[in-house]
């Protein structure tokens, strides 16, 4: 009876205690469940649709763009767009597309048509619709939101956190780069409504918050609200204007109460979509950097300024170099593939001629003014500059990047880039001295996430070296350029006092393989 006793007392101990460890176990090492608003995920997600331009372009500067698995319509960073399909509007998607992509939820911050929801709903897919953020504590309450899904509730949450002060870090450290500070600078953005009235973006809301990081005094704090009062804008009278699009160029060109203002008379005027200031991830950063250029053109940094890719296209810019309409040369065939690929010329197949012809002069024009050029349809030495400079924007407002050296042309449809022109010069700054690295270095090269080149292979052995990433067991470097080495790429820049793009440009990779390279 005791053996009995005794055996069944060490039995329930046994229970207990493996009870107790287990539930430990869950309440200490577990991420989720998490809950969001009144939605809960009992587990990370591997697939999620995101609809919002505004929230992929976070997801993606977060490191988290792999899980994505459709957008919508609204999403048009090039960099997501390229390799994810979409799922049409954002208020009434394709939900077929949505479940056939395997999507577990959906985030979107617009509310979604009731007939839409229901379908996802019957498939169990959840939609999370969370806020568009009107001031920085609510982006940062996005960032760390964000986190929670893609991570969980302390690491995710930390992770959330840590992107947004590393945003604001950057955005802070970049405009500490606009040495020039001996006269004040006063700037605004100027768009249409929908109702046609001329508007900016002034200091009460989240919209627009890139101008608070440009070392200038946004004029548009004098306004009681986004729409423009002209007599105020008048003696406000900014230094420069960026704009939505030629449209509200031309509005304001055609304002008497405006005319004379000093960024009018200076030609500083330059073209950047909306959508780019309404973006609050990768975005943000790359829309100040070109914001800075134009404003601080001999103050900011290399990364910040671009560098020529002139000779990476094979023509060279010199003082006595100019074409106008009517001229025949094989630079012209240069200059129209280049406006091609910034989207201000469309050609039949998109191919170029040496032809001057009508359609390139107001192509040079386009680009002109956009660009805060005087509009003569000529291509001269400035115009030329600026048309070959890396940091030069697309007609659309995005970052435009050459393919690697050693890649065929794009399976996109005839609106995306053209390959290089097969007629290169060496570049003149090649570097050798790589520590004993296989790789060369030079202007014309720069990797990126979703690019494929044996280089990223001694860059990833570079960055082990260094300690900004790791390999398991059985893991090996990889041609691939990928999250981890995004992730690791961000990372060593910042630590580095360089702009934590992600990107490995010529003057991440010069620092990366020389001797002053630093560790986390």
């Amino acid at each position: 009876m005791s053996k009995k006793l005794l055996s069944l007392t060490l039995c329930l101990m046994m229970f207990v205690t493996m009870m107790f460890t287990l539930g430990g176990c869950k309440s200490s090492d577990s991420e989720f469940p998490v809950t969001i608003g009144h939605t809960t995920l009992n587990e990370k997600p591997e697939k999620v649709a995101v609809l919002s331009d505004n929230l992929a372009d976070i997801i993606y500067y977060m490191g988290y763009s792999t899980q994505i698995c459709v957008v919508s319509d609204s999403c048009t960073q090039e960099e997501i767009t390229k390799y994810i399909s979409s799922a049409g509007s954002e208020i009434d998607p394709d939900t077929e597309a949505i479940i056939n992509s395997g999507a577990e939820f959906v985030l979107t911050d617009t509310t979604m048509s009731l007939t839409a929801q229901n379908k996802l709903s019957q498939k169990g897919i959840q939609v999370i619709n969370m806020m568009t953020p009107k001031n920085t504590d609510q982006l940062r309450t996005i960032y760390v939101a964000l986190g929670k899904i893609f991570g969980g509730n302390t690491e995710g949450a930390n992770a959330g956190l840590e992107a947004y002060n590393r945003l604001s870090e950057t955005l802070t450290q970049a405009e500490g780069e606009a040495k020039d500070t001996a006269v004040v600078k006063l700037v605004c953005y100027l768009y249409l409504n929908e109702q046609g009235a001329l508007c900016s973006f002034n200091n009460t809301s989240c919209d627009g918050m890139v101008l608070d990081f440009v070392s200038a005094t946004n004029v548009a704090s004098n306004f009681p609200d986004q729409r423009v009062d002209e007599s105020i804008l008048r003696l406000s009278n900014p230094d420069y204007i960026f704009y939505d699009n030629a449209k509200v160029l031309e509005y304001i060109k055609g304002r008497t109460a405006l005319e004379g203002m000093s960024a009018l008379k200076s030609n500083h005027t330059y073209i950047l979509p909306k959508e780019n200031l309404l973006r609050y991830g990768t975005s943000l950063i790359s829309t100040q950097n070109f914001m800075l250029s134009k404003m601080f053109p001999n103050s900011v940094s290399e990364i910040t300024q671009g560098v020529s890719v002139a000779k990476t296209y094979g023509i060279d810019i010199t003082d006595s170099k100019a074409y106008k309409a009517g001229d025949d040369h094989e630079d012209v065939m240069i200059i129209q593939k280049r406006l091609i690929h910034l989207g201000y010329l469309v050609l039949e197949d998109n191919t170029a001629t040496t032809y001057f012809g009508a359609k390139t002069e107001d192509a040079v024009k386009d680009f002109q003014t956009a660009n805060g050029i005087t509009a003569t349809g000529i291509a001269d030495k400035k115009t030329l500059d600026v048309l070959f400079n890396s940091a030069t924007l697309t007609k659309d407002g995005n970052p435009y990047v050459l393919p690697a050296p050693d890649r065929g042309p794009s399976d996109t449809d005839s609106t995306q880039a053209e390959p290089q022109p097969e007629t290169q010069a060496e570049p003149d700054d090649s570097n050798t001295d790589t520590n004993g690295y296989n790789i060369t270095l030079s202007s014309d090269k720069s990797y990126r996430k979703g690019d494929e080149h044996e280089d990223i292979k001694e860059i990833q052995r570079r960055l082990e070296e260094l300690l900004y990433i790791s390999f398991g067991d059985g893991d090996s470097y990889t041609s691939y350029f990928g999250d981890g080495t995004e992730n690791a790429i961000s990372l060593f820049q910042e630590s580095n006092g360089l702009s934590a793009t992600g990107i490995a440009d010529y003057e991440t990779l010069k620092v990366l393989f020389s001797d002053e390279a630093k560790q986390p």
